[in-house]
């Protein structure tokens, strides 16, 4: 028994190594950046559409006599429809929040209802319908002006924060919803997994390192707790930037930081300033000249968005999210109408540290390659907008009492760092290049789903031979 027990270990070992090492391909050897980008800053925020947050941006040029307005670059899709804002919702001045809508797998392919996107109120209900105008958003509206924005990026799947996550870091999701795990994926399949095999530095940020073994963000991902020598708090983010020391690539986490998340039903102006801080943080520092800053929400929460996700490479991909970069590198007044999704970051990571797509979905969703300008450096931009949005001098902070409700209105348009008619690029492009065009082959070449048995679908074929054979041998010995 002992030595049949000895086999039956050994051969679940063969078995576990061969599932996972043929998924690993290409060549372990770092190549440099292909730009003049050294250092990625992704920051992550949750529950939100495009719609939600841009849907009248940059607004009517009527709203003012600021002639700015009428040179800014105007997404496609906006809400030229009556019909549409007729049936919105705006946010009312110095509120900051709506309740949460319905979340979900079910609720949000009701609201997408095969793509005629006119199911919200039966799916996340009245309020999937209100958004957020220029009093609550004008701060972001001057980053997307200054800087620039996606109106094409798509969450990566229509579903809730852990599907689309999976996504944001591995480029492969084994869920359907927020639970578990089970499943999860293998540490080696995601991009920090495919960063670590190159030996180029990347780092994870989050409120409370205390909280990483149970970090809700990467959850499903087996082996994670192996490498929270990675995971730092935002304090050490902040010393890092300042100090010049901060990793290759890095993941900014505004979820569980006590209301920076954005989240409905929390109010999205602790996040907005939290924001703010790091990005001034970092246009003062010694890296910003090197630097890209990609920011982005998780998924829908449940906000109308009109424009009805794409299949990509056979995924359907979930509803529209804002998507800004920020670079000295990055187009000002730009609008990209290339159609991205989360899985676009990862690519963005191949391409620039010059290593494998790191499977071959990420090898075939476009790269946000057209949202910068490498060959003129911008100057660093101070953000200052006075008493009505007081800017933190930490990432941890609370909201000032005098800033609870303010109107932001005055804080957009922003005066424009070059002269919008002299910029030597169009205002709105778009790309079709993907990796898979550029050769390179991929890092994983066969995605891995990690089941326990007891949770895995060949549980019931056992207990279902099992049941037969209790069902046919016990009468026998009866007899």
């Amino acid at each position: 028994m002992i030595r049949m027990n000895k086999y039956l270990i050994m051969v679940a070992i063969l078995i576990s190594v061969l599932i996972i090492l043929p998924t690993i391909s290409g060549s372990i050897s770092a190549r440099g950046e292909k730009t003049p980008i050294k250092h990625l800053i992704n920051i992550y925020f949750e529950n939100h559409t495009f719609d939600n947050f841009f849907g009248t941006y940059p607004g009517p040029l009527s709203s003012t006599g600021n002639s700015t307005l009428a040179d800014i670059a105007r997404p496609i899709n906006l809400w030229n429809d009556p019909s549409i804002l007729s049936s919105m919702n705006p946010v009312k001045t110095g509120i900051f929040n709506t309740p949460d809508p319905i979340e979900g797998y079910s609720a949000y392919h009701t609201d997408w209802n095969h793509g005629a996107m006119n199911n919200f109120v039966n799916g996340s209900g009245p309020y999937s319908m209100t958004y957020f105008t220029q009093s609550q958003v004008g701060p972001l509206w001057g980053l997307a002006e200054e800087y620039s924005m996606a109106d094409m990026y798509f969450s990566s799947t229509i579903s809730e924060s852990a599907p689309n996550t999976m996504y944001y870091l591995a480029g492969y999701n084994p869920l359907i919803n927020d639970y578990g795990p089970p499943p999860s994926i293998p540490f080696s399949q995601t991009i920090m997994g495919e960063l670590s095999a190159f030996n180029i530095s990347w780092g994870a940020y989050i409120a409370n390192p205390s909280d990483a073994p149970h970090f809700s963000e990467w959850a499903q991902i087996s082996g994670m707790n192996e490498h929270l020598g990675n995971v730092h708090s935002w304090d050490t983010l902040v010393s890092q930037i300042q100090s010049g020391t901060l990793p290759s690539v890095s993941w900014v986490y505004s979820q569980e930081g006590n209301g920076t998340d954005q989240g409905p039903p929390s109010s999205i102006l602790k996040g907005e300033l939290w924001l703010f801080y790091l990005i001034n943080t970092i246009e003062e520092s010694p890296i910003w000249n090197s630097t890209a800053i990609m920011i982005t929400w998780d998924d829908c929460g449940g906000y109308y968005d009109q424009v009805a996700p794409p299949v990509v490479d056979g995924v359907q991909l979930g509803f529209r999210v804002p998507f800004i970069v920020v670079s000295p590198f990055a187009k000002e007044n730009y609008v990209s109408n290339t159609v991205l999704s989360h899985s676009s970051i990862i690519a963005f990571i191949d391409y620039n540290w010059n290593i494998p797509a790191l499977n071959s979905f990420v090898s075939r969703v476009n790269v946000p390659i057209d949202m910068f300008d490498f060959n003129f450096t911008r100057e660093k931009m101070s953000f200052d907008f006075g008493s009505s949005f007081p800017i933190p001098g930490s990432p941890i902070f609370s909201v000032p009492a005098n800033a609870t409700s303010p109107n932001l209105t005055a804080t957009f348009p922003l005066s424009p760092q070059y002269n919008f008619s002299s910029l030597p690029y169009a205002k709105q492009g778009s790309t079709s290049f993907n990796l898979s065009s550029a050769g390179g082959g991929v890092f994983v070449s066969s995605d891995v789903t990690l089941m326990p048995f007891y949770a895995s679908p060949y549980i019931l074929l056992v207990l279902t031979i099992v049941a037969v054979l209790i069902l046919t041998i016990v009468p026998r010995r009866r007899e």
